[in-house]
């Protein structure tokens, strides 16, 4: 006979709540929401930054950034510590939890260093342009490099979580969860790196930029 006859929906079950349902899990999904809700805001932010920057560029008073070789240099670590995070994902779906600390720690000193060599590059810029900021694109400058570099350091709390989770008795779904997000952070923000050192520190993209924005 079918359980349609046997089955009573209308008593409230006594089984435990799924997996899915446990209070570890509902916190993992609200983190991940609270990631991409923030994301979304990050990204309306730097395209407003981007769309002013073209904007700025048609005024009279506006000279390009001087060519800084240092930021090709930072560039490649931004990828390495994001390609850590990478690897970290994949360890610790492994339960490989050692090589995912070590990894996790690898991502953190690249993106120590990073950060360094950008106000490395602030220093470079002052001295390249001897203390003169009335040039409208240092300022741009300054403040999209700063911007950025203020998201990564925020993402180094979060990093330092991940790594405090994969000591001791971790959960494991609760590590991988934890490097799920930083994996995703630190691939975002290679991304809008990527995007704003190619528009904005790049050569002559003038014309480019320019349409994008809707300029021309």
């Amino acid at each position: 006979m079918s359980t349609l006859f046997t089955e009573h929906p209308w008593i409230a079950s006594t089984e435990p709540l799924s997996p899915a349902l446990s209070g570890i899990q509902i916190s993992m999904n609200s983190r991940r929401s609270a990631l991409k809700v923030l994301l979304s805001v990050v990204t309306v932010f730097f395209l407003l930054m981007i769309v002013a920057y073209g904007g700025r560029m048609l005024s009279q008073d506006w000279r390009p950034v001087p060519q800084i070789d240092l930021l090709y240099a930072n560039t490649g670590l931004l990828l390495l510590s994001s390609l850590c995070l990478q690897a970290a994902l994949l360890l610790s779906r492994a339960a490989k939890t050692l090589w995912v600390r070590t990894t996790l720690a690898g991502a953190g000193l690249l993106t120590v260093l990073f950060l360094v060599g950008q106000l490395t590059a602030w220093q470079q810029l002052t001295s390249m342009v001897l203390g003169d900021f009335s040039n409208p694109s240092v300022g741009f400058f300054l403040m999209i490099t700063g911007v950025h570099g203020l998201h990564m350091a925020g993402g180094m709390f979060a990093l330092m979580r991940a790594i405090k989770h994969s000591f001791g008795q971790a959960n494991v779904r609760a590590l991988e969860a934890s490097v799920s997000n930083c994996a995703l952070y630190w691939h975002y923000l290679l991304g809008v790196w990527l995007v704003v050192f190619g528009l904005l520190f790049i050569g002559d993209n003038f014309e480019v930029l320019l349409r994008i924005c809707g300029f021309i």
